[in-house]
């Protein structure tokens, strides 16, 4: 409220402001920044020190004032005080509503700090499913009475009076800009968290960013929606609430550098989710047969151990394992395994298990072995030996007297 006003002026927007307390706090400031500009135009018009009088003649009492202000914003008429059937099942709603905004978030957040993706996955799912349960329990329970009757039930009014409290806090002018600008960035970005976290749930890079976009503008509807029909803050408060607890839990995370589970969706290494395929791949694909061969190139039936000593095995192949004349699931680490030969026709099986034929024989010919290249060391060269001064057959040596 503008402090610059006195006198009449200030009481006419005293009364007005306590017509329109039943608008959210937020809204409420925006209109009342609106009122305060008109009416010190009309103080002007009027002269210096306009009376109470003279303003209701140019605009009529506080509540009428109050009622062309929401008729022209598109907000619902004033409800009278609550009797005590409205009041009880304001505090049912009332109780929904807190749950929704409280339990919901808190699963949502134990999501975000869940150690694979299936327990986020899990959490993710319980937390929402709890917030809008509990946001339709809140509705159904308030019935056909006016959403703004929960602020006439004493923990409701308690609530209220706090909120105005921290809202008194802040400036002027900064509340004015943090509805006339924030409130529409915080409805892009709600929407973008919640529909993009919840899609973020089955790890999909490209679900998520379309879920999120078409989150972000869902949001922006919504919060139209809501200055319209307060029946949606039942749902619009929780999922407030769990856009405020995701950011910064989703940044902690990221800056801790955890295997948390939104990250684990994203390529995170984490050991611990990962579960090999069964049986032997090379290079990633399935090996489903060996074929051993020594150096000359002759097959060989060999039997294969890992370095702890465990058999390397796979499950049989053969006739008796495709018609069932043994457990399916038997193996063995003799290799090679004998596998199906197609017939005649072409087929691997025939009708008659009688007429099935096994074959042990590589179904391919292996290229020839390397030839082992053998280094040959060269022939040390002989060093001469030193004179000794005696004689060598066949060599004269000339020895000069030294003076």
């Amino acid at each position: 409220m503008n402090s610059t006003l006195t006198g009449a002026v200030a009481s006419y927007l005293t009364q007005v402001r306590a017509e329109l307390s039943d608008l959210p706090p937020g809204e409420l400031e925006d209109v009342l920044q609106d009122v305060t500009d008109h009416l010190s135009e009309v103080a002007g018009e009027l002269g210096d020190s306009p009376s109470f009088g003279d303003l209701q003649n140019r605009l009529g009492t506080p509540r009428q004032y109050a009622d062309e202000l929401r008729t022209a914003a598109g907000y619902p008429a004033r409800t009278e005080p609550a009797g005590e059937d409205q009041l009880k099942a304001a505090g049912r709603a009332l109780v929904w509503g807190l749950i929704a905004a409280t339990v919901g978030p808190f699963f949502v957040a134990v999501a975000i700090f869940a150690w694979s993706h299936d327990l986020t996955a899990f959490f993710g799912v319980v937390g929402f499913g709890v917030l809008f349960a509990a946001s339709t329990l809140g509705l159904r329970a308030l019935r056909d009475n006016d959403p703004r009757i929960v602020l006439d039930t004493p923990r409701g009014a308690r609530g209220a009076a706090a909120i105005r409290g921290w809202i008194d806090q802040i400036p002027d002018n900064v509340r004015h800009e943090l509805v006339t600008i924030g409130q529409p960035v915080w409805w892009v970005v709600r929407g973008m968290i919640g529909a993009g976290g919840f899609f973020a749930l089955f790890g999909a890079m490209s679900v998520t960013v379309v879920g999120a976009i078409a989150g972000a503008a869902l949001s922006v509807w919504i919060g139209r929606r809501t200055q319209q029909d307060r029946r949606w803050l039942w749902y619009v408060v929780p999922l407030n609430v769990v856009a405020a607890v995701v950011v910064p839990a989703f940044l902690a995370a990221a800056y801790a550098g955890a295997s948390f589970g939104f990250l684990n969706n994203y390529g995170r290494d984490d050991r611990s989710n990962y579960y090999p395929p069964d049986g032997l791949t090379l290079n990633g694909n399935p090996v489903t047969n060996i074929y051993p061969f020594d150096a000359q190139g002759n097959q060989l039936s060999v039997r294969l151990y890992d370095q702890d000593g465990m058999p390397i095995s796979l499950p049989l192949q053969d006739c008796a394992a495709n018609f069932r004349k043994r457990p399916v699931d038997t193996s063995s680490n003799v290799f090679p395994q004998a596998v199906v030969t197609p017939d005649e026709n072409g087929d691997y099986l025939a009708d008659d298990p009688d007429k099935c034929k096994d074959t042990t024989t590589a179904p391919f010919t292996p290229p020839p072995a390397p030839v082992a290249t053998t280094s040959v060391s060269p022939t040390p060269t002989p060093t001469p030996a030193a004179p000794t001064g005696k004689s060598t057959p066949g060599v004269t040596l000339t020895v000069k007297p030294t003076r």
